[in-house]
């Protein structure tokens, strides 16, 4: 009986043939209709087939029309989900990082009451971690685009459990235990139509972190917008880009204007309030200018000034402090810079590049107490007495040779070195190292070599030496002398992208 649905079809089919039989004109259909077609009658005969068999053995019973109707519905609506999801759908990428670290430290000087006991050492070798990011992009409309980054990073077996030592990390994944992925970086790229000057609006979480010249290292294209050394870490804010290629005639010239929060204070129970004896808000604004150097291919230079006002610091949740307030607003603070760089210089296998970083201080009069030995110590800005203005700056330079070897996949090799004055600040406090090294007020050497398997997976190993001229670097407030302290770090990792 069902036998009769292929009636239609058959039908169809040999009315053509007579037709065409008839009359002298040749219809023809693309090859991949042609196949579909067939395998859609080959698909509906097996089914007749089936029912066929199954009303044999058993009574059929009819399916109503009103469920068939809501059938197809069902289908008609996932058809169309699946069709927008292909067309706007997000691309996924995945990336992980296997690294082990071998520490060494030399009179390394702590917060405490107790004067450092001079040479003094101390090691943590065999130290593991992974590092997991989910990157994320999507073309909205042609001149809408959004990127993102989510990034999980650990150590082997690291918890942050009260019972870590007899539960361990064994099931931090398969209990409810909060939410430990963190948004690195997420931001919509905008580019208005209708204006009278090439206009782009960046706002989000911004790609602040990881910038020149540091995917030289890490072996990779440019990740971020501004020279690492001057700000490497989170941020969010909005960006203006105005381009000034046609104005300028140097290739990808552009000139920037960022606004970001370095600090915002908001009441533990009303969200939308400030806190009533909180801190004022470090809003942070810069302008950047970049280029290529005029002919010299694959090259970049990036001229930056920024400006953080009311720098926040927070040691509610620290010993540090002892005496009096544990959050103030120390000051301002400006930031100047120039970054140099050129890949495959003179067409060689040789990427060079150097940055200057320049900063001064505006301290506003307040300071901490801190108890050392000695008595109580004023830190204020960089300085003792909460009053005095100072004047830093560094240097970061380096090199990396490609070894032309097609059986080594290309292996490179590379040099870096950076050295940061008495009074160097810069906001650099996301590194992909462990330790802040541009941040060092010192001399840093840096040695490390690439070895690439296939395109997407490599391993890096290195030999850090850092030798501190002056005591806690990176820390903003106080000026606490010079440093006989050291750090030796050797290191491997294998790093996977996909």
């Amino acid at each position: 009986m069902k036998k009769y649905l292929l009636l239609p079809a058959l039908f169809i089919m040999a009315w053509s043939g007579t037709a065409m039989a008839a009359a002298p004109t040749t219809v023809t259909i693309p090859t991949t209709d042609y196949n579909a077609i067939i395998s859609q009658l080959k698909a509906l005969q097996q089914r007749v087939n089936k029912l066929e068999h199954r009303g044999s053995t058993n009574k059929v019973t009819a399916i109503p029309a009103k469920v068939t109707n809501d059938i197809n519905d069902i289908y008609d609506t996932l058809d169309e989900v699946e069709t927008k999801t292909l067309r706007d759908k997000i691309n996924l990428g995945a990336e992980l990082r296997t690294r082990v670290d071998n520490f060494v430290v030399k009179n390394h000087l702590y917060f405490s009451d107790k004067a450092p006991t001079p040479h003094y050492k101390e090691s943590n070798d065999n130290s593991w971690s992974n590092r997991f990011r989910l990157n994320l992009d999507a073309e909205i409309l042609k001149n809408l685009k959004f990127t993102g980054r989510l990034t999980t990073y650990k150590y082997f077996a690291g918890s942050n459990s009260p019972d870590a030592a007899v539960y361990g990390d064994y099931n931090s994944a398969h209990l409810p235990n909060g939410s430990n992925v963190r948004l690195d970086r997420a931001y919509i790229d905008w580019v208005p139509s209708g204006m009278p000057v090439p206009l782009a609006i960046t706002f989000g979480r911004h790609p602040s972190s990881e910038g020149p010249p540091l995917e030289l290292k890490e072996n990779r294209k440019r990740q971020s917008t501004y020279p690492a050394l001057l700000f490497d870490g989170e941020a969010d804010g909005i960006v203006a880009t105005i381009g000034l290629e046609r104005y300028t005639g140097w290739k990808n010239s552009a000139l920037r204007f960022a606004y970001g929060k370095g600090y915002q204070d908001k009441d533990s129970v009303n969200a939308y309030l400030d806190s009533p004896s909180g801190l004022n808000d470090t809003d942070v604004f810069a302008v950047f200018f970049e280029t290529e150097i005029p002919d010299v291919d694959n090259s970049l230079i990036v001229l930056s000034a920024l400006r953080a006002n009311e720098m926040a610091v927070d040691f509610t949740n620290s010993s540090i402090v002892q005496l009096g307030g544990n959050k103030l607003n120390v000051g301002d603070m400006d930031l100047y810079g120039i970054h140099v760089q050129a890949d495959k210089v003179m067409h060689s296998n040789f990427d060079v590049f150097m940055s200057l970083g320049l900063n001064h201080t505006h301290p506003n009069g307040r300071y901490f107490n801190y108890v050392t030995p000695n008595g109580p110590t004023k830190l204020g800005l960089l300085n003792n007495d909460g009053t005095s203005e100072h004047t830093g700056w560094a240097l970061y330079t380096g090199v990396r040779y490609t070894i032309t070897s097609t059986s080594l996949q290309n292996p490179k090799i590379g040099f870096e070195y950076n050295h940061g004055s008495e009074y160097w600040f810069s906001f650099s406090s996301g590194p992909t190292e462990l330790y802040n090294k541009l941040a060092s007020r010192g001399n840093v050497y840096d040695l490390y070599y690439i070895q690439p398997f296939n395109k997407n997976l490599y391993a890096r190993i290195g030999y850090t030496y850092i030798d501190y001229n002056y005591n806690l670097t990176a820390f903003p407030v106080g000026d606490f002398g010079k440093s006989q302290e050291e750090l030796r770090n050797a290191y491997f990792l294998m790093d996977c992208r996909f």
